[in-house]
């Protein structure tokens, strides 16, 4: 992408935009938040026993109960971040210019969403390969066969982070043809007269779903065929989930769903005139939830 153009002052009236209701409320089911708590109380003990042993002069036993402590903490960070209700943001949309020339306001991926899955990926690749390497070097028709498995595992991990990370960041891409969601390994298009209704959801985690019909202009790309689908299983709908954004969900759904109600305001998605209406919260959402 190139070309990014930020208005100079955004106006906080964004803050102001009416909540969907779907996001009114924490719908995480309440077994899986009493998981996370003693995930939490785990993490916890590990961290303090890592650091006993450190401090009775034993730091190397300690190691892997650190590693441990630390991957289950992000754990919890990425899961936090997706299982919340939207939060306030001062990243904003953008004015940009693809490389075919296409030009529309863009709302990127967060950069934290990354940091959390790359570091959770690269532990638990880690991981794999030394389950591996272990299962190998003992000889017996069982550890070779586990080899093999986590072998497998580990190649498709590693496969799966290289393509997230030469593809990222994902975006959102709001255009005057239609809109565009790039995420960690797809990318999907989808033309404003495919559209039915823009929609604030929940399924498993707080998304946007824009629910369409299949049309002949539809575009979709899997970079890792059907092993990384992602969010394409939900196809013809797109969604988009809140947590991976890293501007105001709420801003981005009543942008979608203001400029699906407005067909007439469209043309100006490749002007600054979007992003200051966007910004100034005068772009407010007509279709229900």
């Amino acid at each position: 992408m190139s070309g990014d153009q930020r208005p100079a002052e955004w106006s906080e009236a964004s803050l102001a935009l009416p909540r969907p209701a779907a996001w009114t409320t924490n719908r995480v089911p309440l077994w899986l938040r009493c998981s996370m708590g003693l995930v939490v109380l785990i993490m916890l003990g590990l961290a303090t026993e890592a650091a006993w042993l450190a401090g009775t002069g034993d730091p190397a036993a300690g190691v892997p109960l650190a590693a441990t402590a630390l991957h289950l903490g992000h754990i919890v960070g990425l899961s936090t971040r997706f299982w919340r209700g939207p939060r306030p943001s001062r990243q904003r949309g953008t004015l940009t210019t693809t490389a075919d020339g296409t030009t529309g306001v863009r709302f990127g991926y967060s950069g934290w969403s990354y940091y959390w899955i790359t570091t959770i990926l690269v532990m638990t690749e880690l991981v794999w390969l030394a389950v591996a390497a272990g299962a190998a070097l003992s000889g017996t028709l069982v550890g070779l066969g586990v080899a093999a498995v986590a072998g497998i595992l580990a190649v498709w991990m590693g496969w799966f982070l290289v393509t997230m990370l030469r593809l990222a960041p994902g975006s959102l891409l709001i255009t005057a043809p239609g809109i565009c969601h790039r995420s960690l390994t797809t990318s999907h298009f989808i033309s404003w007269d495919a559209m039915v209704v823009v929609a604030a959801d929940w399924i498993g985690t707080p998304v946007i779903a824009v629910k369409a019909v299949p049309a002949p202009d539809t575009r979709i790309r899997r970079y890792m065929g059907r092993l990384g689908s992602g969010e394409l299983r939900f196809w013809p709908f797109m969604v988009i989930r809140t947590g991976w954004l890293a501007s105001d969900p709420i801003v981005v759904y009543h942008a979608l769903s203001f400029y699906h109600a407005h067909p007439e305001l469209r043309g100006e998605l490749a002007t600054p005139k979007a992003v200051a209406r966007i910004g100034g919260g005068r772009a407010i959402g007509d279709d229900q939830p």
